[in-house]
């Protein structure tokens, strides 16, 4: 668990309100890094992963086959049904990583701010493995991580001006319209801005 002053130093390296930071938490993890079993939370993206693999050299024409059995794993495009619920995202990530085990925990979004693991060098790791390694140690190497990756990313000035939509569009992706996450950050904004 984060303690207060930890959301306020970390607001003031952003140059934003803590309510941001807690908003940004609230949307992408319901404010938990860690699953009901105490592992990472993460969400594997099988449109990530194929075009991680296409980009490697991989045959994706091949593994895509029925006959492979990868639909859960390999899409060629997005789709919000390629999910499934977060109870088997780690058998997904343990059977893409039998494919390539660096593309697939690049191919995850981690912790309580679920950022990406091909954003490892801009998060403040040397590798994803390493990254893995610091979320797991505890939420505080989280919000951490994400203040580097914030900063990296030129994301300080959406956040300090409460910019809900420029920062959807580039930290969830093209497609945050589709399940409102600029909507569902202003409003969870708005919640914790009424508690503090």
């Amino acid at each position: 668990m984060i303690e207060e002053q930890t959301y306020i130093d970390s607001a003031k390296i952003i140059g934003c309100e803590v309510a941001i930071i807690k908003a940004v938490a609230q949307v992408e993890s319901n404010g938990g890094g860690f699953d009901n079993t105490g592992r990472v939370k993460i969400l594997f993206e099988p449109y990530i992963f194929y075009k991680a693999l296409r980009t490697a050299g991989y045959d994706v024409g091949r593994l895509i086959l029925p006959s492979a059995n990868n639909s859960d794993i390999l899409r060629s495009s997005w789709d919000a049904k390629m999910y499934g619920p977060s109870s088997i995202q780690w058998e997904k990530l343990k059977k893409a990583s039998k494919i390539d085990e660096r593309l697939a925990l690049e191919s995850c979004s981690y912790g309580m701010f679920q950022i990406m693991g091909f954003n490892y060098k801009a998060a403040g790791y040397l590798s994803v493995q390493a990254m893995y390694q610091a979320y797991s140690l505890g939420e505080n190497e989280q919000i951490r991580s994400f203040v580097n990756y914030i900063k990296a990313s030129h994301l300080d000035d959406e956040l300090r001006n409460k910019d809900f939509t420029s920062f959807a569009r580039q930290y969830n992706g093209p497609l945050y319209w589709q399940n409102n996450y600029d909507i569902k950050l202003k409003k969870a904004y708005e919640k914790f801005t009424l508690q503090a």
